[in-house]
């Protein structure tokens, strides 16, 4: 309990900092490439609720609210409750949106000590978050406060990825990529298997996202057309930049 402690306050300090120097969770959400990948997964997420008429939704570490934007752009009336360890994050967070989304709040919570009741939510996303934490405490807690019947979304980053794979492993480069000393990445089968030790079901992990969240210029747009075409090549699509993770929990 005190490592777990102990990372959680490393992960807060990191990510106060960061906030502090840049008003997000992190610089790769800045740039024209890092929004097009946002605005991506939120319609994904907005997909994905659109059989709920009035979902109740938890996004766990929403950072400064960057990807909860896109979520709530997409579903502006949607009942979004979004956590994250850092204290500055959530300031931001709800300085930039609250005004705006009446029914979006940020709070300051440990995603893998969640404060809300069982059963409490229709669905629980998150983007590039379980690579920070421990993988199997954070699902179970999701698993814990969904409905039965509710449903996961995550995107992560990908282990098979040749610059993902340096990036998360080399200590000096994750420290010059901005990366927290303990985050990692997820090989499928590998996430996979903990989501299901967590108890969902109708478990779907795919590779996902070739559009590099550097790029920052007119051509990105082309280059995200090619990458979603490269996103459909057998084993060529493993590479990909992240996974998108989907399951549901078992109805009672």
């Amino acid at each position: 309990m005190e490592k777990r402690d102990g990372i959680a306050d490393r992960e807060r300090l990191h990510f106060d900092r960061l906030a502090e120097q840049v008003g997000e969770a992190g610089t790769h959400r800045t740039t024209v490439a890092g929004l097009r990948r946002m605005r991506r997964r939120g319609r994904m997420v907005a997909a994905l609720l659109g059989s709920y008429r009035d979902p109740h939704v938890l996004e766990i570490g929403s950072g400064a609210g960057a990807f909860s934007q896109f979520v709530l752009e997409e579903r502006p009336r949607l009942q979004l409750v979004g956590c994250d360890v850092s204290p500055k994050c959530v300031e931001i967070a709800n300085s930039r949106l609250k005004g705006k989304y009446r029914n979006a709040v940020f709070e300051v919570a440990d995603c893998t000590k969640l404060r809300w009741n069982d059963k409490a939510f229709d669905c629980i996303c998150g983007c590039s978050i379980l690579h920070h934490l421990d993988v199997e405490l954070a699902l179970s807690e999701c698993f814990r406060v969904l409905k039965p019947g509710g449903r996961i979304w995550f995107s992560e980053p990908n282990m098979m990825n040749p610059q993902i794979a340096i990036q998360k492993n080399v200590p000096f480069i994750k420290k010059w990529l901005e990366d927290t000393p303990e985050e990692t990445a997820f090989f499928r089968w590998r996430i996979a298997g903990h989501v299901r030790a967590a108890g969902f079901i109708d478990i779907r992990v795919r590779p996902f996202d070739f559009l590099h969240p550097s790029l920052h210029g007119p051509l990105t747009g082309v280059f995200d057309v090619i990458g979603r075409v490269v996103e459909r090549i057998p084993l060529l699509k493993e590479i990909a930049g992240s996974l998108v993770i989907q399951a549901r929990k078992p109805n009672e």
